[in-house]
């Protein structure tokens, strides 16, 4: 009998902060994940996208996993915050923290965006 496929789970962790912190904190993830990326330690789907979101009055750092393994959005919430825990630990002491974790579906040619 077959084994139900894996939860996967789209995890998301913005937070706003001033324009110098979010690229000084987008510098470290950017950093860290070509050092994890290129020692194959860790396995892809624990390494997030770190975006920055700029504007002249506000700025948001965004760090997403798209296929996040995890038993139920807790636990996936969790495996990134332990992520981030090792590089940024100060990101997770914000106030305005904003945190969703989404359930994939199981197909990956449907996680995938379109044209890749």
């Amino acid at each position: 009998m077959a084994s139900p496929p894996p939860i996967i789970f789209a995890v998301n962790l913005t937070v706003p902060g001033e324009m110098r912190w979010c690229m000084r904190a987008k510098g470290a993830f950017d950093d860290w994940i070509h050092s994890e990326a290129e020692s194959a330690d860790r396995p892809i789907a624990e390494l997030p996208a770190a975006d920055l979101a700029m504007q002249t009055d506000h700025c948001e750092l965004t760090l997403s996993w798209i296929e996040l393994p995890a038993d139920n959005a807790w636990h996936a919430t969790q495996r990134a915050s332990e992520i981030v825990e090792q590089v940024l630990p100060e990101l997770l002491r914000t106030r305005a923290l904003r945190v969703d974790a989404t359930m994939q579906t199981p197909d990956p040619d449907m996680r995938r965006p379109v044209g890749s």
